[in-house]
């Protein structure tokens, strides 16, 4: 009995590596297929990676700025770095250097459209007033700033006469970079009143000249450059909105030399020579 169960071991050994080979035979074309589909995936993206790399049909030739400013950026091709391959190109970098030369541009957002054009899409910040700043020799001399406080634009002597001039900041000529933003106490205080200022709907109704912060607890302003309102950092909202409607209510001769004090419960009004 034993040597028949051995006889009969030895048997199923055979079977079972016959069965092996049957099943490996079997399965070759499958195998072999597969290979084959995986060898002409890695030519085609060896290939396509190639084409897309290497043609010149990917040559960034043409770049459109997209900009509503009446001047726009000067950013020819010439100002690109490094290969000129529509998908190489890095697109931060070429944002990072506008943004780094042209300080009243906010963002620049750059965009690629195949298969061989740049569109730049220009963000710009936009002045909302002016500061006042005294040079060494006394001459005075006049930036525009945005809602931040970044300096964008040297005005040079001449103000502009459509934007409220901020003084008192405290800063010196030499204190003054184009494109640096400023965080003075005395200058975010006036960035501040102008915001209230336009929020309130005041300066479409009034123009405001003159913002002087050399004081923010007593900050006063001027209304074309006669009347002056002292209106000191406290309750803003409160007292513009009674401004407006006292205002309204007077009958001003906007050629004389007025004050308007604004800093007490009732307002005090007269001419500035009898202050």
């Amino acid at each position: 009995m034993a040597k028949i169960k051995h006889g009969n071991r030895k048997k199923i050994h055979r079977l079972r590596a016959k069965s092996v080979i049957s099943s490996g035979k079997k399965y070759w074309p499958s195998i072999l297929s597969w290979g084959l589909g995986l060898g002409t995936i890695v030519f085609l993206l060896i290939n396509i990676n190639s084409f897309i790399f290497a043609s010149p049909y990917f040559t960034i030739s043409e770049i459109n700025i997209q900009d509503n400013y009446s001047h726009k950026i000067n950013y020819p091709i010439s100002c690109l770095e490094g290969n000129l391959n529509i998908f190489k190109l890095d697109l931060k970098a070429v944002a990072r250097d506008i943004e780094g030369k042209y300080p009243n541009i906010q963002k620049a957002i750059v965009k690629r459209v195949l298969p061989e054009q740049l569109v730049i899409e220009i963000l710009r910040r936009s002045p909302v007033a002016q500061i006042e700043i005294k040079e060494n020799t006394g001459t005075t001399h006049f930036f525009s700033i945005n809602d931040e406080g970044y300096v964008l634009v040297d005005l040079g002597e001449k103000q502009n006469k459509k934007m409220p001039v901020i003084c008192g900041i405290g800063l010196t000529f030499d204190d003054i970079v184009i494109g640096h933003c400023y965080s003075k106490a005395n200058l975010q205080c006036g960035l501040s009143f102008i915001k209230e200022l336009r929020q309130s709907g005041f300066l479409k109704h009034y123009r405001v000249t003159k913002i002087d912060v050399s004081n923010p607890r007593n900050l006063f302003f001027f209304i074309d450059d006669a009347l002056e309102i002292k209106i000191g950092n406290r309750k803003w909202q409160d007292k513009i909105k009674n401004l407006g409607g006292i205002l309204e209510s007077m009958d001003i001769d906007y050629s004389q030399q007025y004050y308007l004090d604004l800093r007490f419960k009732d307002f005090v009004f007269g001419r500035k020579n009898n202050e």
